[in-house]
């Protein structure tokens, strides 16, 4: 089993990229005219690329090491299984939710660039939501530190 400790660190190292992307953006007025300046496509393209690292180390990685973490079986799991009992467990606060940032994802890496309007009114959908990623992370992260605190406290 992977050590929980490193997926936990790959996903903080993408979290700190995607809010240094996001605040670069933020200060942006965005227009389909911005989409013609390499430098902003870069800093957008870094934005996305993030967001979907994240959000995919978080749900491939961490939400099964998790569970697994809990003593609990995930092998040959749908992951929606995995959503729901993690959202039982209070690890996130919907499934559904979880779904949602999962589908912007998608939809986000299958937008071509000449897409101009479709595609600027997803990056402001995922600006927005990339605040829920990591606040669900940060959630995670806390109660993940409680329990791992406690396992070492009880071990001889």
């Amino acid at each position: 089993m992977k050590d929980i400790r490193i997926i936990l660190q790959e996903i903080d190292k993408h979290k700190e990229r995607l809010e240094y992307a996001k605040s670069k953006i933020e200060k942006w007025q965005l227009t389909q005219e911005i989409l013609d300046n390499p430098e902003i496509v870069e800093t957008i393209d870094s934005f996305i690329f993030r967001f979907s690292k994240m959000q995919d180390s978080m749900g491939e990685k961490l939400f099964p090491l998790i569970l697994e973490t809990l003593g609990e079986e995930t092998r040959n799991k749908p992951f929606i299984d995995i959503l729901n009992r993690l959202e039982r467990l209070e690890f996130i606060p919907s499934a559904d939710e979880w779904k949602k940032l999962r589908n912007l994802r998608n939809s986000l890496t299958h937008t071509y660039p000449w897409e101009k309007e479709i595609l600027l009114e997803e990056i402001k959908e995922t600006l927005k939501y990339s605040d829920e990623m990591i606040k669900i992370y940060l959630q995670i992260k806390e109660k993940l530190d409680h329990y791992l605190s406690k396992e070492n406290k009880t071990r001889p």
